[in-house]
């Protein structure tokens, strides 16, 4: 076919208006000689007549073409802008159509519900991509709350949310191992800054996030980003591990940065040195030697040295015991915070 190159349409730029191939191709001939008759669109797309006239005739009714009242009838093209606006007009009126629909299928959806959601209250959900998009629903639905345990490995399973609704609270519990990760515990800091609640547990039981109480996601198998996940719905199941979270979050050590990124010291007392202050939250973790001091930036002598004189001065026997007490001591401001409304640039949520 003989097209101008210089025709403002992208190759299928219609095709989104429902317009085949074929049809496009037919109104590009017409628009390219402005005028043509069905035996030369034939000739032109080497076509045979018949299919040459259906192919106008379709495109008539589309209101990309129109013929004069003379035999044999000779087509003109439509203007694009106004053939295109019509088009795109059309479309709309078809999708607000369907839009229209949405609470006549909310209602039977509704009806419908009594038995569905006692036998789905709980479901087993297999692949990355399917997990995926469940928490890509869940980011775009989330109405007041988040929250999760975080625990090694980092799976590559995440929903990316441009941004949160107003008001929504995150809360996130990490254990010592999810904060071993490399880069963790910057991610972590990245998060508190943009608003997220953020407390350590030396342990989890469990890889978890709830949304709302409503949807809960469990993955089975915490070493395999394969494996599958436990989706559990409004239930006592979903009650109980909500409580569960409620219960350890109560038990773990809140964990404080400062706006500029780095350990707040805007809030200790005196018991606390500069140099000490650094390394609370990271004992609290129940973090290793090598990750902490690699944290705070001293070498393990130092470390031990300054574990041993907080704890005698804190009158503790165990690191934990000892990161709890000191961070209740040094940042009481923040234990009695309640909780705060988020709302928050782009966030990433790992399962």
């Amino acid at each position: 076919m003989n097209v101008d190159s210089k025709s403002s349409f992208n190759p299928r730029a219609l095709e989104a208006l429902g317009i085949s191939e074929a049809e496009e191709q037919a109104y590009r001939v017409v628009l390219t000689h402005r005028q043509a008759s069905a035996e030369e669109v034939a000739n032109l797309l080497s076509l045979s007549p018949r299919k040459a006239q259906r192919l106008l005739d379709s495109i008539q009714f589309k209101g990309l073409v129109s013929h004069s009242p003379s035999r044999p009838r000779r087509y003109a093209a439509t203007p694009p802008k106004l053939a295109v606006e019509a088009l795109i007009a059309q479309r709309q009126a078809v999708l607000e159509g369907a839009r229209r629909s949405i609470p006549e299928l909310t209602e039977q959806a509704r009806l419908s519900s009594g038995v569905a959601d006692r036998e789905q209250a709980v479901e087993v959900i297999s692949g990355r991509a399917a997990v995926g998009q469940i928490l890509m629903q869940l980011m775009q639905t989330v109405q007041s709350e988040i929250v999760g345990f975080q625990r090694a490995p980092m799976l590559y399973i995440r929903a990316v949310q441009s941004e949160m609704p107003r008001g929504v609270v995150i809360r996130s519990i990490s254990d010592a191992g999810y904060l071993a990760l490399p880069g963790a515990l910057e991610s972590l800091r990245s998060d508190v800054e943009k608003g997220e609640q953020a407390r350590i547990f030396p342990d989890l039981p469990v890889k978890m996030m709830v949304v709302d109480r409503r949807i809960g996601l469990i993955p089975l198998n915490t070493g395999n980003e394969e494996g599958t996940v436990l989706l559990v719905r409004s239930s006592a199941l979903l009650d109980a591990l909500y409580a569960l979270f409620n219960l350890l979050w109560e038990r773990s050590t809140p964990i404080v940065f400062g706006s500029n990124g780095e350990l707040n010291t805007s809030m200790t007392t005196p018991i606390v040195s500069d140099a000490l202050e650094q390394v609370i939250p990271l004992l609290a973790a129940g973090l290793n030697d090598k990750t902490i001091a690699h944290e705070a930036g001293i070498s393990a002598a130092t470390l031990n040295r300054r574990i041993a004189s907080l704890m005698k001065r804190f009158d503790t026997r165990t690191r934990f015991q000892l990161g709890w007490r000191a961070a209740i001591e040094s940042f009481p401001q923040h234990l009695a915070e309640p909780a705060r409304e988020v709302t928050l640039p782009p966030v990433a949520v790992v399962v």
